[in-house]
């Protein structure tokens, strides 16, 4: 069993441009003419906000631990940047491991979402293309956990080389990395991480692209986690194999131990916990980030997996109440409560 300390969350730091188009995308496009698209949507709201992988997950994380340097950010910011670490040090999340461009601007996206919750995206690198380079020799392992996010192809390649390389125990999202990374580092980050994220149609590419199924994943020590939206969360308990004498054989990795009772037709392997059903979703963006920051702090404060998939579902649901990804603030009290009710 690996009680983490701290967490090193590895993504993009972006400003991001949310808009809301008040129609569905679906009407205005020509079926028999999308090899040339030309296409304009009016949107109705527009928010200019702090956004990006790394920032929405360590948010998130900080949030609910309360706690300085437990979260430690590794990323890059342009000369516009100072907002970002005016934002991280204000929320207690450590910026010692951001460096700064002087002469790029920091990331930046926009995103239109539909009234049916589908979204287009637009994104700049800028200043991530800069590796924030590390000494892995900081990073326990035993008792750290690295998150690996969708960034630039350059540092996202880069942390997930040197987290196997290292032997440092690692949360993989490939998320939107998997428009550009190859099968092949595709199949090496996942086949070597601790845990496996993605929403069901990222998870269903992955297995289609590497051709096993998600038992067959597990079967690697993966812990596979599939999140659902509204419905909520799928997680897949990783099994390691381990020898004993000459024979082959397998022992469970129940990590935060597994509940006794079979879970999903008969299935001890799988949980699967409801989402939080709220009362209007404002925003979905930054929901799935908030997730995971959700699940990473329950790892820090030693939940139960069960619990810590209970947090992110319900990190997940103040997020979308809000617009824009870093707007929420529930206090200790309002999560507990919604965990209650799960």
């Amino acid at each position: 069993m690996n009680k983490y300390k701290n967490v090193f969350v590895t993504g993009s730091i972006a400003y991001d441009t949310i808009m809301n188009f008040p129609n569905e995308f679906q009407d205005y496009f020509h079926s028999e003419k999308l090899h040339q698209i030309n296409v304009s949507f009016v949107v109705n709201k527009l928010e200019k906000q702090l956004g990006g992988t790394a920032t929405n997950i360590a948010y998130n994380a900080a949030l609910i631990l309360n706690e300085k340097s437990k979260i430690k950010l590794l990323g890059s910011i342009g000369k516009d940047g100072k907002d970002f670490i005016n934002f991280f040090k204000k929320n207690k999340a450590d910026t010692s491991g951001i460096i700064v461009d002087k002469v790029l601007y920091t990331s930046a996206g926009s995103v239109i979402t539909d009234t049916k919750n589908n979204q287009i995206w637009g994104f700049y690198y800028g200043a991530a293309e800069k590796i924030p380079y590390i000494d892995f020799k900081i990073i326990n392992r035993e008792t750290d956990l690295l998150v690996i996010s969708a960034n630039h192809k350059n540092s996202f390649l880069y942390f997930q080389s040197e987290a196997i390389k290292n032997k440092v125990l690692y949360f993989y999202d490939p998320g939107m990395t998997l428009t550009w990374i190859t099968d092949k580092d595709l199949k090496e980050g996942v086949m070597n991480c601790r845990y496996l994220v993605g929403n069901d149609y990222e998870i269903a590419m992955i297995t289609k692209r590497l051709k096993k199924t998600v038992k067959e994943i597990a079967k690697h020590g993966v812990n596979v986690i599939t999140t659902l939206g509204e419905k909520g969360v799928e997680y897949y308990n990783g099994v390691i194999p381990v020898k004993t004498g000459n024979h082959g054989n397998f022992r469970l990795d129940s990590l935060r131990s597994l509940p006794s009772t079979p879970i999903g037709g008969g299935n001890d392997n799988i949980l699967l916990i409801p989402g939080f059903k709220v009362a209007k979703m404002v925003d979905p963006t930054g929901a799935g980030d908030a997730w995971r920051g959700g699940f990473v702090a329950g790892l820090l404060m030693n939940h139960s997996i069960k619990d810590c998939l209970k947090l992110g579902n319900v990190m997940a649901s103040f997020a979308i109440e809000k617009y824009g990804t870093v707007n929420h603030k529930p206090s200790k009290k309002e999560i507990e409560k919604r965990i209650k009710q799960l």
